[in-house]
């Protein structure tokens, strides 16, 4: 009989799952440090940034386990570019997310400081910043098929805080916050365009074949508008030290879903990548390996995809403010 390995990269967190047979779902919001909230009803807005992913891939891989004397494997990659989406429908969208994440905050009991209060201080003068929006694009992509690409904006008017090297707020936020003695609310969302997993438009597989043993791998993925989990506030109240942290972070725990396409789904695998399939998938009958790769498009109605973006961006303000709301 021969040995079957099949393996399907499946992302449940579509619908809040941890992963297959998990026993507890995602929690809507992730608080640390609560404590430091109680309390603190006069807060300024440093950065607020949302991030629209327009580039992604997932991979699946099956191969035999380290105890094996096979040396066989499948691998297949399902490669998804976002377009027909305009820079101005998303910079319409962080300008309504920021307006309506500041009517919340008030509507919570946070009263909003004036910004000059932070224009004003010299560790906030220190900050160096970018124009919105910034684009993260893709670097050897024809020889790697390509990184996560997205563009982040800033609300209009306003510039985005560089951030450090491990892409965190800089030394100066913390400090400025201790001098100005309230707290800095920076927001950051991540709006994704699609999700990779089961029930979905599209898939990718490998397979192949060799000394009785068979290896196949598959990856799919379908529309859907989600702020992804990570996404969130962090309330920064002063510098960490040892015996001291008076910073609190908010951040989406289960995603905030908005399921349905928005546009149509096109097959983009060039001709060279389909004879590259071809040719791995007859090489995996001698070799073991073989490897496969497809490329879609999501041609999106700029309409839908605002109208379901903005819906998963609302919500997400809900979150972050009401739990605040709480811990206060």
């Amino acid at each position: 009989m021969k040995n079957i390995i099949s393996l399907a990269f499946i992302s449940l967190f579509l619908f809040g799952c941890a992963g297959v047979g998990a026993k507890k779902q995602a929690d809507p919001v992730l608080l640390s440090n609560a404590k430091v909230i109680a309390g603190k009803n006069q807060v300024l807005l440093g950065d607020f940034r949302v991030s629209f992913i327009t580039f992604d891939k997932s991979s699946a891989k099956a191969e035999s386990s380290m105890f094996s004397s096979d040396s066989g494997y499948a691998r297949s990659t399902l490669r998804a570019k976002l377009a027909g989406v305009p820079d101005s429908v998303m910079q319409e969208l962080t300008d309504a997310a920021y307006q309506d994440f500041v009517k919340k905050l008030k509507a919570n009991g946070y009263t909003l400081a004036n910004g000059s209060v932070l224009t004003a201080n010299g560790e906030w003068q220190k900050l160096d910043t970018e124009a919105s929006p910034k684009k993260i694009t893709s670097s050897f992509k024809a020889l790697t098929g390509g990184n996560q690409e997205s563009s982040t904006f800033a609300p209009s008017g306003k510039s985005l805080i560089k951030l450090n090297v491990a892409k965190m707020m800089p030394y100066q936020v913390y400090s400025a916050a201790n001098e100005v003695g309230m707290p800095i609310l920076n927001v950051n969302y991540t709006v994704h365009f699609v999700y990779f997993g089961s029930e979905t438009d599209y898939k990718a597989n490998a397979y192949t074949d060799i000394k009785g043993a068979e290896y196949s791998a598959e990856v799919s993925a379908g529309q859907g508008i989600q702020v992804v989990p990570g996404s969130g506030l962090d309330l920064i109240m002063g510098v960490t030290s040892t015996f001291n942290d008076p910073n609190a972070k908010l951040s989406i725990g289960a995603p905030v879903v908005v399921p349905g396409p928005f546009g149509r789904s096109n097959d983009a695998t060039s001709g060279f990548q389909k004879a590259a399939n071809t040719f791995s998938a007859v090489m995996g009958m001698v070799s073991g390996g073989a490897s496969s790769a497809k490329d879609i498009d999501i041609i999106a109605d700029p309409d839908v995809y605002a109208a379901n973006a903005k819906k998963a961006l609302l919500e997400a303000n809900q979150r972050l403010t009401s739990a605040l709301a709480a811990a206060k």
